[in-house]
């Protein structure tokens, strides 16, 4: 499992990387503990402050190279300043927010805190004279609308890309919160990294499956997302991707020079009906949902820009 560069001279030299710190932040433990294992495995020095208690900081640096290259400190998305401190002297920074895919389950209230910690990653970065960073948002930030929602054969016929956003007012109708978050945030952050001319890449992942790097650490999502989800306004969308290839799909969005704005990142579109069969084989002990049928059409997802960065998926995830 992993990806393949097809342009490796875009990649900077292993003698190159070692002088190089790049800054994992942000509050998804699952995506940010592989990033820091894929990051420390070509060579980097790492900077991580994503919150973790003293079993995990133990198990993370347990990991190949983290006693010589992991450097673990504190830095809080509310407190710009100490984003700043942690950000000095990188010049790559991951702001890996947590999934939005327990779309009926995402607490209101929190969308203020992710939007306002986006912010002052961004206006942090810039203020470090961090060179790139690398923002993790979500698919749900551009499949929720009306029209791909209304149920007809045309809707599921338009392609969904990369100039696609989620509707804001159809989300609020639906109380999709974890879609509003983000999507107000994502379009928060691009807003102000153009103000402060800030080079920033934005990877949109699918759901995310994948083996727990700490013990703690959240797991694969979807049997969680379908005990989550109330209804299912968007019927035959589940695209599904492996942790390990999201992980270095963002390295790549860090290495690759060409690299800009924003990338579908998944590695398979699943319909109802093969959802259900993989939700058999990953969770044999577990129920399936009533309410899936086997009917589900699959909407159309694009992700050639990733592929042009010269990266193919070598597996799939199941």
């Amino acid at each position: 499992m992993g990806i393949v560069w097809e342009n490796e001279k875009s990649v900077p030299a292993a003698g190159d990387r070692k002088q190089q710190y790049v800054c994992v932040t942000g509050s998804w433990d699952l995506l940010s503990s592989w990033l820091v294992r894929c990051l420390l495995d070509k060579g980097y020095n790492v900077r991580s402050t994503v919150p973790i208690n003293a079993d995990e900081a133990a198990e993370l640096m347990a990991v190949p190279g983290a006693e010589e290259r992991l450097e673990l400190t504190r830095a809080d998305p509310m407190d710009y300043g100490s984003l700043v401190e942690a950000f000095m002297g990188c010049f790559g920074v991951f702001h890996t927010t947590s999934p939005s895919d327990l779309v009926s389950n995402y607490p209101p209230e929190m969308i203020e805190l992710e939007v306002r910690g986006a912010l002052n990653v961004v206006e942090a970065c810039s203020n470090a004279a961090v060179k790139r960073l690398v923002l993790t948002s979500s698919l749900s930030a551009m499949v929720w609308d009306w029209q791909r929602n209304a149920g007809t054969e045309g809707a599921y016929n338009s392609c969904i890309d990369e100039k696609c956003w989620s509707n804001l007012d159809f989300c609020r109708a639906k109380k999709l919160w974890g879609p509003v978050a983000k999507t107000m945030t994502e379009k928060a952050a691009w807003a102000l990294a153009r103000d402060k001319e800030l080079d920033m890449v934005v990877i949109n992942p699918a759901i995310v499956l994948g083996p727990k790097l700490m013990t703690s650490s959240s797991t694969a999502s979807i049997m969680t997302y379908l005990k989550g989800v109330k209804e299912l306004p968007q019927s035959g969308l589940f695209a599904i991707m492996h942790v390990d290839n999201l992980a270095q799909a963002h390295i790549s969005a860090l290495e690759i020079p060409k690299a800009s704005g924003r990338y579908i990142c998944y590695e398979r579109v699943v319909s109802e009906f093969e959802l259900v069969d993989l939700i058999r084989k990953l969770y044999p002990h577990q129920s399936v949902p009533s309410r899936f049928s086997k009917s589900g059409q699959p909407h159309v997802l694009k992700n050639e820009k990733l592929q042009k960065l010269g990266i193919k998926f070598q597996t799939g995830v199941v």
